[in-house]
């Protein structure tokens, strides 16, 4: 059952909305940050089509088990450096199918960029679970130590 409430995210990384969208958007970063501590994502897993209407798919390797989770998508909104939308969509008219849809936003904030997450359809037991904030803050953290800059956890506004 999907929660109409989303999972907010903020975070800050000392980078500008630049490197941060790029880290997003190149599969040769992206795979070495975008999965939590304890699983990682092949390279040949990544498929990145930069515009509207455009697929992202990977797949997450629990390093313990060797279990495998797809992610595939499609960019509803695609707006560089500052903004990602990201949902199930239909591959025929491009109409958007009801599920999960999420909201990536970069701003700008003093000597870095404040990353803002919003994700909508997923189940109750998600939003606000301790555990989910942190393999999202596991994943900040191994971009800051990617591109060597500090991380810091924001309070969701």
């Amino acid at each position: 059952m999907s929660y109409d409430t989303p999972l907010v995210i903020n975070h800050w990384i000392a980078t500008t909305p630049e490197k941060v969208f790029e880290a997003y958007t190149a599969p040769e970063l992206l795979h070495q940050w975008f999965s939590p501590e304890g699983l990682s994502i092949p390279l040949d897993t990544v498929v990145i089509e930069p515009r509207v209407g455009g697929r992202f798919e990977c797949t997450m390797v629990e390093e313990a088990s060797g279990v495998h989770h797809e992610n595939k998508g499609h960019y509803l909104e695609f707006e560089p450096p500052h903004r990602l939308v990201g949902g199930e969509q239909s591959l025929v008219g491009g109409a958007d199918m009801p599920g999960f849809r999420s909201v990536q936003e970069f701003t700008a904030d003093g000597a870095g960029t404040r990353i803002h997450i919003e994700q909508y359809g997923l189940p109750a037991e998600f939003v606000g679970n301790p555990m989910v904030i942190e393999a999202f803050r596991s994943s900040y953290r191994k971009l800051g130590r990617l591109l060597g800059v500090a991380t810091e956890e924001r309070a969701c506004e």
